[in-house]
């Protein structure tokens, strides 16, 4: 169990984006933290909700959230939905936040001739994806041609060519959703964990972006 309050003062001060998944089924949903709200003699929360399709009458939000490098989650119940210019929830406050991973890999931007292909089946097409950073542990992408992926997804083939031109092909499995609001808003955008790399293949990839670090 990690410090709640701590955890959620960075949350909502740096206006970290959230992966909202509610009364535990799918697709999720991505959200910001208005806030803290009192509720009656104690403390809870506001949650927006930015993108994706919100169902009536739920009872539980599931949140994810990346603070400093570490993936964070919750449950807490829903006192009210209210419509305004999106969606809000307000819900209880969380006893417990639970550390799910702690990245250790640094991230790097893609160079130019870097790029990520997906297939969402072992036989289905390829699609071409946006490619915002890579690291020796996985990547983030969008595709407006891949539909909604939740957290857990399972991306069966991914094909990544650094500058050398040479491919690796790997699969990927979703571990965060989020958004991008600057320069341009750009979402859901998709954090992924490789699947299995040879040995000559992490070696690549690790000469890659030690290379993009310098």
């Amino acid at each position: 169990m990690d410090d709640v309050r701590g955890i959620l003062g960075k949350v909502t001060a740096q206006k970290l984006p959230l992966d909202l998944l509610f009364d535990g089924g799918g697709p999720g949903c991505a959200g910001r933290l208005l806030g803290i709200r009192r509720l009656g003699d104690t403390e809870g929360l506001a949650f927006e909700v930015t993108s994706g399709d919100v169902p009536q009458g739920v009872a539980v939000v599931r949140v994810r959230v990346v603070v400093e490098r570490a993936l964070y989650e919750f449950a807490v119940p829903v006192v009210r939905q209210a419509e305004d210019i999106f969606p809000v929830f307000v819900t209880r406050s969380p006893s417990e936040i639970h550390t799910v991973e702690r990245r250790t890999h640094p991230r790097v931007t893609p160079s130019p001739t870097t790029r990520l292909r997906a297939a969402m089946t072992m036989t289905g097409p390829w699609i071409q994806v946006e490619l915002y950073n890579i690291s020796q542990g996985g990547a983030a992408f969008s595709s407006s041609d891949i539909g909604m992926l939740t957290v857990g997804h399972t991306v069966p083939r991914l094909e990544l060519t650094l500058d050398d031109g040479n491919p690796i092909l790997t699969s990927g499995t979703v571990r965060n959703v989020f958004m991008i609001r600057y320069p341009r808003e750009i979402g859901p955008v998709y954090g992924i964990q490789w699947g299995r790399l040879s040995a000559e293949e992490q070696s690549r990839l690790t000469a890659y972006i030690a290379a993009k670090r310098s």
